[in-house]
């Protein structure tokens, strides 16, 4: 009997031992699922705080002295605000999640992100079973920190359809350079050594013939269309001597398949243009305009070359025709509500090293001609090459007008269109981009695609990048330790 005693006593003992060593574990367990939980939750909110930023939807937000707060709660239908007492997500014995996001000076390149993730379970752990379990963790990333954030690259693609299809009827001859390699480092374009990064592409999804048609065309990089027939495995291209070559391409190839993309539907960014919202300037200059606020004065002069932030003009359409240029001395914005004509000698120049042009085209048609818009710097006298992201003609609220781009002299610069049919006619030299519902090439124009427009600048005179509102992406994040 005695010795049956002893024994239940040394089992009792073994088994209390085990079960505290079992509940032990389950707390640790416990603890670092709730641990994982909190991560995700910060993770999403970090993605609502990106949701906002791209969006401008800050409904869920507190916004005051340039910061952003929100108190969220994961639900089964996504986040909600803590204070409406939402019906919370249960993730498992009773366990609910909650997030606490914070963006100092939103809406800015210097924007830091903190989203702290916080898992709750009511039925506690340890030594105090009765006490709430709280496990929380922080993800934080700060627009200075090199890597961390920027603006998405908008201009990906020497030529892009963003409906329609890319034709060049005749010929052409498209490659690729940098005019900015490196921050405060510019450099010409050199038809000597041409790159081979020049993308040509065309979203069309529906078309029954070539959305994407090369001609005689000579394309120093990729082409990519899309096939309704075989969508992810047909290139929908054609050509007729066309070339279409790497570094690499054998000389006896005109078509290397290597540079035919074949993605499902090719890729081109369509954002909505990032028009301003409050004007320094509302009216044209006097210089600039004979009257009713039109752009039509022959010799005028808009900004100034110690400007360090655009000078913004409103018109109600441009018309320079003949005469001397108008002169852009510094960063400057106008925003049309007409047509914009430039024909014979009349024309836009850039004229010092501190002007950069945005054109914004709401209403009516664009058609580039004569002289057009122009660039006097180079890199031998003012250390700044003609930059294409230095000029963005852009468009995205005019559904209706048309563009057409015939000037003789050289073009700088990024054309944004993708609601509006888009021609380049004769033997226009183009560095830069272009985007546009469709774009038709007739004549022979040279092309040269300008590889420093996919890595974005918060430059005010870095037109191209600022025209247009480009998502931000997150590059680095920081994790706080459970």
């Amino acid at each position: 009997m005695l010795a049956a005693l002893c024994l239940a006593m040394v089992f009792a003992i073994s088994l209390s031992s085990y079960i505290a060593l079992c509940y032990t574990s389950l707390v640790a367990s416990t603890r670092s699922v709730l641990a994982e939980h909190s991560l995700e939750m910060a993770e999403a909110g970090i993605e609502q705080a990106l949701y906002a930023e791209n969006s401008g939807d800050w409904s869920l937000w507190t916004l005051a002295g340039g910061n952003a707060t929100a108190n969220l709660t994961m639900t089964a239908a996504g986040l909600a605000p803590t204070s409406g007492t939402p019906a919370a997500l249960n993730f498992g014995n009773g366990a609910t999640g909650t997030v606490t996001i914070t963006v100092s000076n939103y809406q800015t390149s210097a924007r830091t992100i903190t989203s702290q993730g916080i898992m709750l379970m009511p039925n506690g752990s340890g030594s105090n079973p009765g006490a709430v379990v709280t496990v929380s963790r922080t993800l934080t990333f700060s627009g200075a920190s090199p890597g961390a954030s920027g603006s998405a690259p908008l201009f990906v693609n020497a030529v892009a359809a963003t409906s329609g299809r890319v034709r060049f009827r005749a010929a052409g001859a498209l490659d690729s350079y940098n005019s900015n390699p490196s921050p405060g480092v510019y450099a010409s374009y050199n038809p000597s050594a041409p790159g081979f990064s020049a993308v040509v592409v065309s979203q069309d999804v529906g078309s029954s013939t070539s959305t994407v048609s090369l001609g005689n065309a000579t394309v120093k990089g990729f082409a990519s269309g899309f096939s309704s027939y075989s969508p992810g495995t047909t290139n929908w291209l054609s050509y007729a001597n066309a070339q279409l070559v790497g570094a690499s391409t054998p000389s006896s190839t005109s078509i290397d398949s290597g540079r035919i993309l074949t993605t499902p539907v090719p890729y081109q960014p369509l954002f909505p243009e990032n028009l301003p919202t409050s004007h320094v300037n509302t009216s044209l200059p006097a210089s600039c305009t004979t009257g009713g606020n039109y752009l039509n004065l022959p010799g005028g002069t808009l900004g100034s070359s110690s400007d360090t932030s655009p000078q913004i003009y409103d018109t109600n359409g441009i018309t320079l025709t003949g005469g001397a240029p108008v002169y852009v001395n510094g960063p400057v914005v106008l925003i049309v509500y007409g047509n914009i004509l430039i024909s014979g000698t009349g024309g836009i120049v850039l004229a010092t090293p501190n002007a950069s042009l945005t054109i914004f085209e709401e209403s009516g048609s664009v058609n580039l001609g004569g002289n057009g818009i122009t660039n006097l710097n180079s890199l031998g006298t003012t250390g700044v090459p003609p930059l294409p992201k230095r000029v963005a003609l852009v468009g995205t609220n005019d559904t209706y007008g048309t563009v057409v781009l015939s000037q003789t002299l050289p073009f700088y610069g990024v054309m944004y269109f993708p609601y509006m049919r888009t021609s380049v006619v004769g033997s226009v030299t183009i560095y830069g981009s272009i985007v546009g519902y469709s774009v038709s090439f007739q004549g022979s124009p040279s092309l040269h695609y300008d590889l420093a427009l996919r890595s974005p600048g918060a430059s005010s005179l870095d037109a191209a990048f600022t025209s247009v509102t480009a998502p931000i992406t997150v590059g680095s994040l920081t994790a706080s330790v459970p």
